[in-house]
């Protein structure tokens, strides 16, 4: 199955987030005129909340589902949207859901995670999946804002980074995160507060059958590798142990590990935070996504 309209040029995404527990849902079609940057643009000005503009949209055509609500469409484009879903890719791919709940003995839920899928049809046929999980330091005031301003951040930002796959990709990833944790001390001196989240994210770039992985970790929230036989922890705690981790955004950074990892057939990228690893083991989250294999099972027996 294909997932390219007949245009010469055209994006096809699927947009999956919990920001401080709540679920945000997009996903659309975007056939620009020109060039694909007008329909990144479209989505960098989706994934941050702000008003699209008319100058982006006489550009392209678009047919955009955002959080129940149909708030740009094209007729014409309507007939694609069922191959928009990108969160299985014949086989090859799968990332976990995300999915995240408030601990029993929290005042409020501090983690935050997303996924944003693209697959961009033209000369060649290339999917992204730009992925994040952090979770806001509860010792520190303004966790949950910390963690959901850094995921949604830096998918927005990771997008100007399919342009240039082909230029250091764990530097970029390095440099996106600096400018974050930047903006979050920014926002942490203007209203008196300390402000930090662990993170972990990165970009999936597949072509035709080979796909990489690169990944950006701070704290202690782990990416997992899981194959048929194997459940590979990718990164390593930033933490001297019960919750006291020694490097978070906005707070603090000595420095950001990157890892770079192939991602084959039945091959499952899952990121977590403390609130499972804390009481479910390696073997045991192996165990469960074998067992339930779906994504969205997966992500919330976890």
């Amino acid at each position: 199955m294909t997932t390219c309209t007949n245009y010469a040029e055209s994006l096809a995404f699927t947009y999956k987030a919990y920001l401080n527990g709540y679920p945000t849902l997009s996903y659309g079609v975007l056939v620009p005129h020109e060039d694909t940057n007008t329909a990144l643009a479209v989505l960098r000005r989706l994934l941050l909340n702000m008003p699209i503009g008319n100058e982006l949209l006489i550009n392209s055509h678009h047919y955009i589902w955002h959080n129940n609500v149909e708030i740009v469409s094209s007729k014409q484009l309507r007939k694609y949207l069922h191959v928009v879903d990108a969160e299985v890719t014949s086989g090859k791919v799968i990332i976990a859901s995300p999915y995240s709940i408030k601990g029993a003995n929290k005042e409020r839920n501090e983690d935050s995670a997303g996924i944003l899928s693209i697959k961009y049809c033209g000369d060649t046929i290339t999917l992204f999946h730009i992925f994040a999980i952090a979770d806001g330091v509860s010792s520190l005031h303004g966790g949950d804002y910390a963690s959901s301003f850094s995921v949604r951040s830096f998918i927005s930002g990771a997008l100007s980074l399919i342009n240039t796959v082909n230029t250091d990709l764990k530097a970029n990833l390095k440099e996106l995160l600096m400018r974050i944790h930047m903006e979050l001390q920014d926002y942490a001196e203007k209203n008196n507060v300390n402000v930090g989240t662990t993170f972990t994210g990165g970009i999936i770039i597949q072509r035709d059958n080979a796909a990489t992985a690169t990944i950006a970790h701070i704290g202690d929230s782990r990416a997992y590798k899981i194959t048929s036989n194997t459940v590979s922890r990718l990164t390593t705690d930033h933490s001297l142990g019960g919750h006291v981790i020694t490097q978070a955004l906005g707070y603090v950074i000595k420095n950001i590990d990157t890892y770079e990892t192939m991602i084959g057939r039945n091959t499952y990228l899952v990121l977590t935070t403390d609130g499972v690893t804390d009481v479910v083991t390696d073997d045991t989250i192996g165990r469960i996504v074998h067992e339930y294999r779906y994504p969205r099972h997966i992500s919330w027996l976890s």
